[in-house]
């Protein structure tokens, strides 16, 4: 393989570069006080997240679905998945938190047809309304290679 063919497989102009979690993809649905938090299987967890529930009920919009990543973070800000099951007792960790991808629906509204800079700036605007449990996914880099040396610790 060349550099060049390397250099290609790591940026596309126009593609999104997001922070990876080690978490649980859930869309998040919003209609007035009902909030559910589904699974990609389908496997409702609402009851399970109780406090990002609650979080996601006190946002303002009435309607409102978010697609993203529940994740725990430990205390230098790595998601661990195997805290879901067990987490142990002498680590310092966050609760469970939603890192949004995507904002879908609002306030009676498909945003599925626009753009994912017009969602995203929809997404970044009902999160910052919550900043302990809800927050957009971090953006990296726009180019690859640089997105991919920032995920590494590694320089241009």
């Amino acid at each position: 393989m060349h550099a060049d063919e390397v250099a290609g497989a790591f940026h596309r102009d126009g593609w999104v570069y997001e922070e990876k979690y080690d978490g649980w993809r859930m869309a998040t649905y919003k209609d007035g006080t009902a909030v559910r938090l589904v699974s990609r299987a389908g496997k409702d967890h609402t009851r399970r997240f109780a406090e990002l529930v609650a979080a996601i009920r006190g946002l303002p919009p009435t309607t409102l679905i978010l697609d993203g990543e529940v994740a725990i973070f430990d205390d230098k800000l790595v998601s661990r998945f195997e805290w879901f099951r067990r987490r142990p007792e002498d680590v310092t960790s966050t609760p469970p938190i939603c890192m949004a991808f995507d904002c879908l629906y609002l306030e009676d509204r498909d945003l599925r047809p626009l753009p994912l800079r017009e969602r995203r700036a929809a997404l970044e605007q009902v999160a910052e309304n919550d900043r302990t449990l809800i927050f957009p996914a971090r953006h990296l880099a726009t180019n690859g290679l640089a997105a991919w040396q920032q995920v590494n610790g590694t320089s241009a």
